[in-house]
């Protein structure tokens, strides 16, 4: 069994990590129960099977236990409050825990809603999507989506352990497991060259469940070590938005308008874009360009918009994005495939290009 520990400057912030099959049925030697008061689970209607096994392994009984829909359209003021009251009928105190358990849509809005209750309470991401495997369950961010803009309203809260059971994607569709690949080829793209050559040598359908195991961990081992060098996103941690600049704006307005867009359907299409700008600013070759894409693709990703979006939306929406500082876009972009800078102002007229170069139908540089 692959075991991390995620750790930040706070002492209160440890996170365990574990990685492997089977790993459910091990919940009772996994999570002290008796540390707890009581314990209540969450889980998204998408994440049934793994929410019997959760309620078995630890004796919860059905009383105990709230669905809530997955996905981005959950994560509003109304889903917060549902969760609110949730956790007011069930007599939770300071010494409660909530299992979280689903995609990452729900690891933000549970985790938002544990971190505010009594001021913060807490609770156990087991993720049993890709996407939240990899990302969204690790780093402590949680939030809903307010006034269009993703992710607008939120808090840093790390969760008070991470158990990840590849055996739960064996019912993931593919489409949501080609979601999932977009941050692990961000990953590579980010940190580690190997790794995204590695990632991108076949489609994600193609590896083996024990293959998983060692991919999903290497990510892991990526996004903790960034998360620990900062955790506030104050510094390197930014290096993680690689691909979020324009996929956030493209996943925001697909949420609006259609037509829908996973998350890792943006983001790849925003790792394209971004990967653009760092090559018409000299910080990668033309060639390298051409590898992004293509590995993307081979991957099973998009890299250019299923139909237009007008480029003033998209500006728009990248103005309002919460990263910004002063009125000001910060990109983070790569020097290298596996390397990535944070921080850099990029001219308008370049970013207008870039908008056009994903359109329906642009071609490579």
């Amino acid at each position: 069994m692959a075991t991390l520990d995620v750790n930040v400057a706070r002492v209160e912030s440890h996170s365990p990590l574990w990685v492997d099959r089977g790993l459910l049925e091990k919940l009772p030697s996994l999570i002290q129960s008796a540390r707890y008061s009581s314990i209540v689970v969450v889980a998204d209607t998408g994440a049934v099977k793994a929410r019997d096994r959760v309620c078995t392994a630890l004796g919860i009984p059905h009383s105990r236990v709230l669905s809530v829909q997955g996905g981005e359209a959950q994560k509003n003021t109304e889903g917060l409050m549902r969760l609110w009251e949730f956790f007011v009928e069930q007599n939770l105190d300071r010494r409660s825990l909530v299992i979280t358990v689903g995609g990452g849509a729900t690891s933000d809005l549970v985790g938002f809603a544990a971190a505010t209750y009594m001021r913060g309470i807490a609770f156990i991401n087991i993720p049993t999507t890709l996407l939240a495997q990899v990302d969204a369950s690790i780093g402590g961010k949680a939030g809903i989506n307010f006034h269009g803009v993703k992710n607008l309203l939120g808090s840093i809260a790390q969760p008070a352990g991470i158990v990840i059971d590849i055996d739960t994607l064996e019912t993931l569709p593919e489409r949501e497991l080609r979601s999932g690949f977009a941050e692990i080829v961000k990953h590579g793209l980010i940190a580690d060259r190997d790794y995204f050559d590695t990632v991108t040598s076949k489609r994600c359908t193609a590896w083996s469940a024990d293959e998983m195991v060692a991919l999903v961990h290497r990510s892991c081992e990526i996004k903790k070590r960034v998360v620990e060098s900062d955790e506030r996103e104050q510094g390197p941690r930014k290096t993680l938005n690689f691909g979020h600049s324009i996929g956030h704006a493209v996943e925001s307005f697909s949420l609006a308008h259609g037509p829908s867009l996973t998350h890792g359907e943006a983001i790849s299409i925003g790792m394209y874009g971004e990967a653009y700008i760092s090559h018409r600013i000299g910080k990668i070759s033309a060639a390298d360009l051409s590898t992004i894409d293509q590995g993307l693709r081979a991957a099973g990703l998009p890299t250019r918009l299923p139909t237009p979006i007008p480029t003033a939306e998209l500006r728009s929406l990248i103005s309002r994005d919460k990263k910004n500082v002063g009125g000001h876009v910060k990109w983070s972009l790569l020097d290298r495939i596996g390397s990535a800078v944070f921080d850099i102002v990029v001219p308008e007229e370049l970013i207008v290009e870039v908008l056009s170069a994903i359109q329906p139908g642009a071609q490579s540089l």
